[in-house]
């Protein structure tokens, strides 16, 4: 007797049918989980496929619900930036003539996502950044007014404020 494949299995015209995962309520579990694999470089794709973990889209949603959540996830996305660099060094040291092709590769995606997560250290811009604090900028405004000499030829002369020199 032949088996059957899973329903929607490899039967052309029909659509996989995915278990749904099961729902995760919001709460300091769930966000602990979803900080420290951040801070670990992982991406959040990767936090929400493993078990006991909230779907992509619950975690979007807590993030516009919640500032901060939104917050937390930005932080942890930065501090997870330090974890993507040692990455970066690991795969570099460990290249070898027959993978270079694929570490160059695996190495530009994870520079790019580094910079993403943290691009005032690790962007392409890093270090080019305005100081913080205020910066403070002097404006003098200057006029000037179009005269005529006795010849017909033109020349400006500054309009000069009371107590100007």
């Amino acid at each position: 007797m032949a088996e059957t494949p899973e329903r929607g299995i490899g039967v052309p015209g029909v659509r996989a049918v995915r278990a749904k995962k099961p729902s995760v309520r919001y709460g300091q579990k769930a966000v602990n989980l979803i900080r420290t694999g951040l801070e670990c470089g992982k991406s959040l794709n990767q936090i929400c496929h493993e078990d006991g973990a909230p779907s992509y889209t619950a975690v979007n949603k807590w993030r516009r619900r919640y500032p901060e959540f939104n917050a937390l996830v930005a932080v942890a996305r930065q501090a997870g930036a330090e974890a993507l660099v040692d990455e970066v060094l690991d795969a570099a040291r460990a290249v070898t003539p027959e993978t270079i092709g694929t570490t160059k590769v695996r190495l530009e995606g994870t520079k790019w996502v580094a910079g993403r997560n943290s691009p005032l250290r690790y962007g392409d811009r890093a270090g080019t950044a305005a100081p913080k604090g205020a910066v403070v900028m002097h404006i003098r405004v200057r006029r000037f007014e179009k005269l005529y000499d006795d010849e017909g030829r033109a020349f400006l002369r500054e309009i000069l404020l009371e107590g100007e020199q």
